[in-house]
């Protein structure tokens, strides 16, 4: 059933009232204002009464552009210029994509959006302002000299919501100061499968890891008036059947309700304005057109009240990628009818499919003979321009820039993207050296340091290294300038970890021979069955120079891992590091000593490598793609002035072949990983004890939503540091099996040595929901009764229980959309039938 008129644009969105000031609320015009028209005479029903059915789709579409001056030419061949995209088209947004705009200078990227907004008042129709909309998913990410924080898998493993709320406040200030109104993150992908080349984008396996830092990140920009997130993908994406990207999803009902849709749940509580759709299919049927999801769950169930879009081209995949429909004017003109009447609202078009005048042309027609209402059209036109007034573009739609010099890469954004990434600094292993030493890390700083792997370009002699130390989306959606650097190119802020070395070390001690890492052809990756995401060489110099160099070497570093990516593009077979980096390391044992030292430090946006390549390291770190703050927090963690403390957020298999692999899926479907998830070495040691639940006994969970675990932390070792402790509810038996170690709750806490703190994890019994009945499993998700074993460690002994006498929901009481059961008791009653009459005539 179609949502209430009371959404489309009449009156105010309930994201209105939840943004921290009532400026954006204003029931103005901006292009009507500025000509002196009274702002009451034009309210937001009068406007869309006003416009022409060209103009409401118009209103609809985000088209891609290359430049921001009207006279230049635009993507798209039958819209020669920038400017017809506004005189002709009206669109309503306008996207600059893969964290690249026209130009990366922050002060000219402002002027030149100010720019284009005054022509588009001065000449579209009725003066409607656009909002401009970029990836900033990881920082500024698409400015020069801006700071970049470390990437989604980075962000998981620090297990710290509030840092990153931080850090998300920098984001939406640099995009406010640069005219940038959308970022299209966070990402709330589950790190399910390895093979998918999106795997670094997502931040966790676990989906309340997931939800608490995507809620953070939501909270942080939306807490700007002139900025709106964009949730993405709803939902599915991540568990492609074959491991591709944009590929086919057949996952069950139980999965989908269990773990794939609740952090959506969460994050639209916290009042996005938009929501992306995922480019896939589920179960048969993609996204795209699936009412199911995108009218019953996300707007009847979840409530979201926002702007709904498309990704990349994503109508015209539906023909080309999916085969739903036929490569016909017919079928395109259905796409467009199929998705609208799903519940899409914005169409971004990325230059290839649909034109952005071929759909206006459908919409046009398709509301001329009926298979279309006006009526529909004006609820997504009224959402759009609803969300513009939340941005208070009609108040006001230019960028004020006069805070943007001080913003940019400042020190405190620089503070902020350093201790995340410490905090992300993951240390899998980490032996003696020798029997008898102690482990191979700490370093003292005395030694003599060799550090090698890939990082020179071949053909132009840069190090790019810096690749896979920011990853993809970086002034470039396969990385900083599509991986091709040049001297004078656009860089983030930060320093690299060879040049933190050289100034932790004393002259003479650090050697570097970066061995050759070609990023440049990206697009032929594909094809390259390795998949190894860059191409990597090791010439004969380079080995020689390795050679001479390892036998005087105390410590040998060896870089590992894999270059930048992004979906199709990362996609992978294998999860095997490249057979160079492979040879470059059995290089460095043959030319060295029992003695010397051997650390890998992985740059990943992935789990690449086994225990066959491992175990001839001493220490292994995973830096992840750790951003602005990676070679500071690298070198520090080496030299022990950082204790790691990240967690893996995500299970790290011993082969593609055990893929999927995740910590709570159902007993018997998991192989023994190299790593689990949760796994992270310190330079110190923690022990558990006096572990409690309060209460530890409830009655119907809705009446004691929160329970609390107690246990007490101690710090035994010689050094201070950071822990998390993290609480699985590892046992129980109900109607359905019972998942492996849920994470139910988490808390960080900072222990001097000796030291011991009482810590208190408090937990929502939402997270112990499940979906009960038989295999189609469409009732009602409940927190079923019964005893729900507690621990800190789930690999120990130690446990609580906690009773739950009586099954009920916590959550939402419509779990299933469209089902007779409305109220979600259980029973189809009299009740029930009242709410569909309701609902049938309120449509």
């Amino acid at each position: 059933m179609e949502e209430n008129d009371t959404q489309s644009g009449e009156g105010h969105s309930r994201r209105t009232f939840m943004k921290a000031t009532g400026a954006a609320t204003a029931a103005t015009t901006v292009g009507l204002s500025a000509r002196e028209v009274e702002a009451e005479e034009h309210s937001m029903n009068a406007l869309l009464k006003d416009m022409s059915i060209e103009e409401k789709a118009g209103q609809m579409i985000q088209p891609v552009v290359n430049s921001l001056d009207p006279e230049a030419d635009s993507t798209f061949d039958d819209v020669s210029l920038i400017g017809d995209l506004i005189t002709d088209v009206a669109a309503g947004s306008l996207l600059s994509g893969g964290s690249l705009p026209p130009t990366t200078d922050p002060q000219e990227l402002v002027q030149k959006v100010n720019a284009l907004q005054e022509y588009t008042i001065d000449n579209s129709p009725h003066g409607i302002p656009f909002f401009y909309g970029v990836d900033a998913v990881h920082g500024a990410c698409y400015l020069d000299g801006a700071t970049v924080f470390p990437h989604r898998l980075n962000m998981g493993a620090t297990r710290d919501p509030d840092t990153i709320e931080r850090a998300e406040q920098h984001t939406a200030a640099v995009l406010e100061a640069t005219s940038c109104h959308e970022t299209f993150a966070p990402t709330l992908e589950l790190q399910r499968d390895p093979r998918w080349g999106r795997f670094f984008e997502g931040i966790s396996e676990d989906p309340k890891v997931l939800s608490d830092i995507s809620a953070a990140r939501i909270r942080a920009l939306e807490s700007n008036d002139r900025v709106t997130s964009t949730v993405k993908h709803f939902a599915g994406y991540e568990v492609p059947e074959n491991g591709n990207d944009r590929a086919a999803a057949n996952v069950s009902m139980r999965d989908l309700r269990e773990t794939l849709l609740p952090p959506f749940e969460v994050a639209i509580e916290e009042g996005p304005g938009m929501i992306m759709v995922n480019s896939g299919s589920v179960n048969g049927v993609p996204a795209h057109a699936s009412r199911w999801l995108l009218t019953d769950v996300l707007r009847d169930e979840y409530g979201f009240e926002g702007v709904v879009i498309s990704d990349w081209n994503d109508l015209f995949r539906m023909i080309d990628r999916h085969q739903y429909l036929p490569n016909t004017e017919e079928g395109r003109r259905s796409a467009v009818k199929v998705a609208i009447e799903a519940g899409l609202d914005m169409v971004m078009l990325g230059g290839g499919g649909l034109t952005p005048p071929e759909f206006v042309s459908h919409v046009r027609t398709l509301v001329s003979t009926g298979e279309l209402s006006e009526k529909r059209i004006d609820r997504s036109v009224g959402r759009i321009l609803e969300l513009k007034r939340d941005l208070g573009l009609f108040e006001n739609p230019y960028a004020d820039s006069s805070d943007l010099t001080s913003l940019v890469g400042n020190d405190e954004s620089m503070e902020v993207a350093t201790d995340l990434a410490r905090e992300s600094m993951v240390l899998l292993k980490n032996d003696p050296v020798t029997e008898g030493d102690d482990s191979a890390l700490p370093l003292s700083g005395n030694e003599n340091v060799l550090v090698t792997g890939p990082g020179i370009d071949p053909e132009t002699g840069i190090e790019n290294r810096i690749l896979m130390q920011y990853g993809g989306w970086t002034l470039g959606w396969q990385g900083i300038e599509g991986g091709s650097l040049t001297e004078g190119g656009p860089r983030p802020a930060g320093t690299t970890m060879v040049a933190e070395l050289e100034a932790a070390l004393g002259k003479g001690q650090l050697t570097h021979v970066p061995t050759d890492f070609d990023r440049s052809k990206w697009w032929s990756i594909p094809e390259d069955t390795t998949h190894e995401n860059g191409k990597y060489g090791f010439t004969d110099r380079q080995r020689s120079a390795v050679e001479s160099s390892a036998p005087d070497a105390d410590v040998v570093v060896v870089v590992l891992g894999e270059g930048p990516h992004n979906e199709g593009f990362g996609d992978r077979d294998t999860l095997q590091l490249p057979a160079t980096q492979r040879e470059i390391l059995q290089t460095v044992v043959k030319n060295t000593s029992d003695d010397t030292t051997i650390i890998g430090v992985e740059y990943a946006g992935s789990p690449r490598g086994n225990d066959e390549t491992f175990r001839h390291l001493d220490a292994l770190l995973f830096a992840g793609e750790p951003g602005s703050g990676g070679g500071k927090a690298i070198v520090e963690t080496l030299f022990g002035e950082n204790n790691p403390s990240g967690k893996l957020g995500f299970t790290w298999p011993r082969k593609a072949g055990h893929v999927p692999n995740y910590h709570n899926a159902w007993p018997s479907s998991r192989h023994e990983p190299l790593y689990p998830y949760g796994y992270g070495l310190s330079y110190t040691s923690f022990e558990y004890s006096n572990l409690t639940v309060t209460p530890s006994n409830v009655g119907k969970p809705d009446g004691c939503r929160t329970i609390t675990v107690h246990v007490d932390v101690e710090n035994t070792g010689d050094v201070a540091g950071d822990h998390i402790v993290e609480v699985f509810n590892t046992e129980f038996y109900g109607s359905v099996i019972a998942r492996d170690n849920r994470v139910v709750g988490y808390e960080r806490v900072r222990l001097d040595s000796g030291e011991k703190k009482t810590v208190s994890v408090d937990i929502d019994l939402k997270v112990l929901e499940v979906v009960p009945g038989d295999v189609p499993a469409l009732a009602p998700k409940v927190v079923e009764e019964g005893e729900y074993k507690l621990a800190v460690d789930p690999d120990s002994d130690g446990s609580v229980t906690l009773t739950v006498r009586k099954t009920g929901s916590v959550g939402s009481a419509r779990h299933v959309p469209g089902r007779f059961d409305m109220n979600g008791d259980g029973d189809v009653t009299v009740a029930d039938v009242v709410e569909i009459y309701r609902l049938s005539k309120d449509e």
